[in-house]
């Protein structure tokens, strides 16, 4: 993705639907998030954008990142209680 526009437009996307699919418990707390590669390739956008989209989850406190593990889901527990 070569136009910023684009690729912004594409970054907010994906940033939404991975805190959705976090908040909604389909990564409770804990899981593995998906590689930027596999984002890319399940969303049709580059790598540098789902970086960025992981990044902002992990400002945002849903998810953190573990040096050589990837990003876990800072989400609601597996189950309450």
């Amino acid at each position: 993705m070569d136009d910023p526009e684009q690729d912004s437009g594409a970054y907010g996307h994906l940033h939404s639907l991975l805190a959705r699919r976090i908040r909604d418990g389909e990564y409770p707390a804990g899981a593995k998030l998906p590689t930027e590669a596999e984002l890319a390739e399940e969303f049709g956008c580059g790598p540098e954008t789902a970086a960025r989209a992981l990044r902002a989850l992990q400002r945002d406190g849903l998810a953190k990142r573990v040096l050589r593990k990837g990003f876990f889901s800072f989400g609601p527990p597996d189950h309450p209680g």
